[in-house]
């Protein structure tokens, strides 16, 4: 007799409590909850078990747990509940101990014996307030300075940050890229001035380079005022993906490069 939708979220449930990497690779569906990704992208469930994978190594005691299971219509929610203690280094930032204790809404959709997820409460100032827990985001009064650490979060879930969406905004403008690496690696403006930065952008349509909307000059925002040129990518160590002011859509490193 075939496995009900509904026993077989309970055994999703049940394998995530004690092994959440397997419950990923066997339970979460690779479609996202409201779109397909293409060929050239990874899958939901790849993209999701990377996260967990880092914060298993990162958090040692880490836990998830669904609870409030519910049904609405073709669809079950529930509160997923994330926990662990930050003791290893995660994506630059070093473990100091801090407690990762997170709830959040979510809605499952059941595709082929899997399942699409969503996270309903996903926003940017909740996120960002997670992160700056674990030490990748600095506190609120210096987020006009450096980074304390060398951070590269995975351009994946700054898309879930910038965005609140897994999919692909769309983008009118990523036909006119022309600029791909900087010239320099320095706001001229901001030397001028003897002002520092926490991050540099760079005009993907004339390489102009100035720090970023987090800065105390905002020189990135500034050019495309100025200009009209909406592009930009990050060029903090290695990070390479982009943003387009007009559109507000934010694209993966591997966008550029496709378009280049």
């Amino acid at each position: 007799m075939p496995q009900s939708v509904e026993d077989r979220l309970e055994e999703f449930i049940s394998t995530l409590e004690r092994d959440p990497l397997g419950a990923i690779d066997r339970f979460v569906a690779p479609d996202f909850f409201s779109y397909s990704p293409g060929p050239e992208e990874p899958t939901a469930t790849e993209r999701i078990g990377a996260l967990v994978a880092d914060l298993l190594v990162a958090l040692p005691d880490f836990a998830a747990s669904i609870i409030d299971v519910g049904r609405d219509g073709d669809r079950f929610t529930g509160s997923l509940r994330v926990t662990g203690t930050h003791a290893n280094a995660l994506w630059g930032a070093p473990g100091g101990g801090h407690r990762l204790d997170w709830t959040t809404r979510i809605s499952l959709r059941a595709i082929d014996g899997r399942f699409a997820v969503r996270f309903d409460d996903f926003s940017a100032p909740e996120i960002v307030g997670v992160l700056r827990g674990l030490g990748l985001v600095n506190p609120p009064d210096e987020m006009d300075q450096p980074l304390h650490h060398p951070v590269a979060i995975p351009e994946f879930l700054l898309k879930l940050v910038f965005t609140g969406q897994a999919s692909d905004r769309p983008c009118r403008h990523l036909a006119s890229i022309r600029v791909t690496e900087p010239s320099t690696r320095v706001c001229a403006q901001c030397l001028a001035r003897g002002d520092g930065w926490p991050a540099l952008r760079m005009c993907l349509m004339c390489g102009f380079v100035g720090c970023c909307d987090t800065s105390k000059n905002r020189h990135a925002l500034a050019h495309y005022e100025e200009t009209g040129h909406p592009l930009v990518r990050s060029i903090r160590m290695d990070e390479g993906w982009g943003w387009c002011y007009e559109d507000n859509a934010f694209f993966e490193s591997a966008t550029i490069v496709r378009r280049a």
